[in-house]
């Protein structure tokens, strides 16, 4: 049986991202070994399985999850249409653009996995605390089993991924995520000719400038007040958002140091994969160092 690919970035998403000269080449950059790959949009942002959970009645559905984002995905395309050509855009596609954002939030590997470890440290530490108490005590004599032995035995829980991977949709599907997008400024930077912008598998990238020995200087998200989005919607168009005042035009030339910086928190900001139109030789520089600390910080954690 052949598997089921699950893309958490749409192709046609993606396809935004390809090579000027070739309409069905997009290169990925691995962000965990500093490579780079000349692929495709359908063999990019996606995983066998990654949107599949099992049922109450223990059977897997491969296919709710995808058919829930038909509807957003559709309508993509009228939307990236306004926006490459700079057009004005209407109330229902400034909503799509608020649900596609929530929807990359939601769904994307980083927020997948930080879930899903906080969850299983959250389930082993309830069950070191339920092992102590007098009705497991009871449960364990009745299987015959050595209650000591038991306590002292170190288990390996993990939480379920379906149903982690559900939790952080029904956050998307509560729309509050995207009220709240549709509540700040936002604006559209165009790169000049000859620059691109680059995207990743956690596109909606939240920065804010503080101060080194801030404790809260990671902890940014859409609703501090600081914050600055950046969302590449193409290679050449790049949504900004922020609570400050709106920007005196809704379409505007970056400059190109404001790509270089975009491109470098958007790549930065990615969890194993970023995307775009070329192998430009500063945007793999930027991945393999990027892949060089991730690799030493991780040695550093075994380490310790």
């Amino acid at each position: 049986m052949t598997p089921k690919s699950h893309h958490y970035n749409p192709k046609v998403y993606l396809r935004q991202f390809v090579s000027p000269a070739a309409k069905n080449e997009l290169w990925e950059f691995d962000l965990r070994e500093g490579t780079a790959r000349l692929a495709s949009p359908k063999a990019c942002g996606c995983e066998d399985y990654y949107h599949s959970f099992d049922t109450a009645e223990g059977v897997r559905d491969d296919d709710s999850v995808e058919k829930s984002f038909v509807n957003i995905e559709n309508n993509l395309p009228k939307l990236f249409k306004l926006i490459r050509r700079q057009l004005p855009i209407p109330n229902d596609s400034w909503g799509i653009l608020f649900l596609f954002a929530a929807l990359q939030r939601a769904r994307c590997p980083r927020a997948l996995n930080s879930m899903q470890s906080g969850l299983s440290q959250m389930y082993a530490y309830t069950f070191d605390i339920m092992k102590q108490t007098s009705a497991f005590a009871a449960d364990i004599e009745k299987m015959g089993l050595d209650l000591e032995a038991v306590r002292k035995t170190k288990f390996d829980i993990t939480a379920d991924r379906g149903v982690t991977m559900l939790m952080l949709l029904s956050v998307f599907a509560d729309g509050k995520l995207a009220s709240l997008f549709a509540r700040m400024q936002w604006s559209f930077l165009v790169a000049p000719p000859g620059l691109y912008f680059w995207t990743s598998d956690d596109p909606v990238c939240c920065w804010a400038d503080r101060e080194p020995d801030n404790i809260f200087s990671t902890m940014v998200g859409p609703a501090n007040a600081d914050v600055e989005i950046t969302f590449p919607l193409s290679k050449r168009v790049c949504a900004f958002a922020a609570w400050k005042s709106p920007a005196k035009q809704l379409y505007s030339i970056a400059t190109a140091e404001q790509v270089k910086v975009i491109n470098d928190r958007n790549i930065y900001n990615g969890w194993r994969f970023a995307y775009g139109p070329t192998n430009a030789a500063e945007i793999c520089t930027l991945v393999q160092n990027i892949a060089k600390r991730r690799q030493e910080r991780a040695q550093v954690k075994q380490n310790t």
